[in-house]
């Protein structure tokens, strides 16, 4: 344990994400406190909110703030804001999913006094701009991942969602080479699985497939095009390794900084590769075994939630040099977009409360006088009807 006490800023402690990491948080500092400012805001406000969070650091003191968002809750608190609590404590951003929305997470990302983040790439232009930078992997730490021997009775498996890009093609492929494929997950042909039954499909595959191609929203594409051909591990990799069980992984140039390629981790660059590479480590298993132990001591030695995170947060209380104090331009078109969904989340917040007035001030917000804060309001009074007809 941490002898340092934390306050969480987490935007909607009901996720089940970030209910995982509380449990975790929690027994990992001495004192851990969060504060749900996504509900806070929508309940009472920003003001209201703002004053919340002074009050908390004024009762909890503590020696770490950490700052996460929603893309949906990007209006919720200010850059500005973030900056001066710095006055109080240090602030650390916890980022999930940069590679996919860092364009708008880094005006919050630059105020802060540390990073967290998996992001290597958009990492890198942080520390250049001189903002402490810590790299890390968001496993799920309340499952007990142990290694233990079972029999394995299944070829290929791949548990995930399996509507994400070139999923069903990569599958395809093996599957039209001769090479059986599991899937299970949304969008599977098996369905879901309990976090049990997760933990068994790993177990008993000989190879476990990990992809890694990501799907960003539209009007993330349409502001920042080159995030279409963006990669990200993801937790998987690390989930196997825990086990000591062997993992396939699509290739992008974060998981070279993770894993050793044919030493702790496969990989393949297109189909081709992969059925040639699932050919070879179906037909020698003592390569699997060599290569998935190797992935396990390296978990082990470095990769473990409880090690990570003492020696991530251990380094930055022990840094006490300030960081850059930086004047970031509100001017980027994704700026006022961002802030424009995530207003349009409370209006419709307060109009199912009936609450129009508040529904009011959320419509006509400061930034409503740029032509990208209506782009984004009615962009996601769009998709949020969309996604109510598709449930019905």
């Amino acid at each position: 344990m941490l002898e340092a006490s934390a306050l969480w800023l987490v935007p909607g402690a009901e996720h089940p994400v970030y209910r995982r990491y509380v449990e975790f948080f929690r027994g990992l500092f001495c004192r851990f406190d969060i504060l749900d400012y996504r509900a806070a805001y929508l309940d009472e406000g920003r003001e209201r909110l703002e004053r919340r969070i002074l009050a908390a650091l004024d009762t909890a003191k503590p020696d770490l703030l950490l700052y996460a968002q929603f893309p949906s809750s990007y209006s919720y608190l200010t850059p500005h804001f973030l900056r001066s609590l710095r006055e109080r404590c240090r602030v650390v951003a916890f980022g999930f999913d940069d590679e996919i929305y860092f364009e708008q997470a880094k005006f919050f990302y630059l105020q802060c006094d540390a990073v967290i983040t998996t992001d290597i790439a958009d990492g890198e232009r942080l520390q250049a701009a001189g903002i402490p930078v810590h790299f890390a992997q968001l496993q799920q730490p309340h499952v007990e991942l142990e290694a233990k021997p079972v029999a394995e009775d299944i070829d290929v498996s791949f548990v995930g969602d399996m509507t994400k890009p070139g999923r069903r093609y990569f599958v395809e492929a093996l599957e039209n080479a001769g090479i059986r494929v599991l899937d299970y997950g949304h969008g599977s042909r098996h369905g879901r699985l309990s976090d049990e039954g997760v933990l068994d499909i790993f177990r008993r595959s000989r190879i476990n497939l990990n992809f890694t191609r990501t799907n960003p929203p539209a009007w993330v594409l349409r502001n920042d095009p080159q995030r279409a051909g963006v990669g990200q591990i993801k937790g998987r990799p690390f989930e196997l390794a825990a086990l000591g069980r062997f993992c396939l992984c699509e290739w992008v140039p974060c998981v070279d900084y993770w894993f050793r390629p044919g030493q702790e981790i496969g990989a393949f660059r297109d189909a081709a590769e992969l059925v040639t590479a699932a050919r070879t480590y179906l037909d020698d298993a003592p390569l699997r075994a060599r290569i998935a132990r190797a992935a396990h001591e390296r978990h082990r030695a470095q990769y473990a939630p409880g090690i990570q995170f003492r020696r991530i947060f251990s380094d930055i209380l022990a840094d006490r040099r300030p960081a850059p104090t930086l004047e970031t331009k509100l001017a980027e078109p994704i700026f006022y977009e961002s802030v424009g969904r995530s207003r349009a989340v409370a209006f419709l917040h307060s109009l199912r409360r009936a609450r129009p007035l508040r529904a009011l001030r959320e419509l006509l917000a400061r930034e409503a006088v740029r032509a990208r804060y209506w782009r984004g309001f009615t962009g996601a009074l769009r998709d949020t009807v969309l996604t109510q007809l598709q449930r019905s």
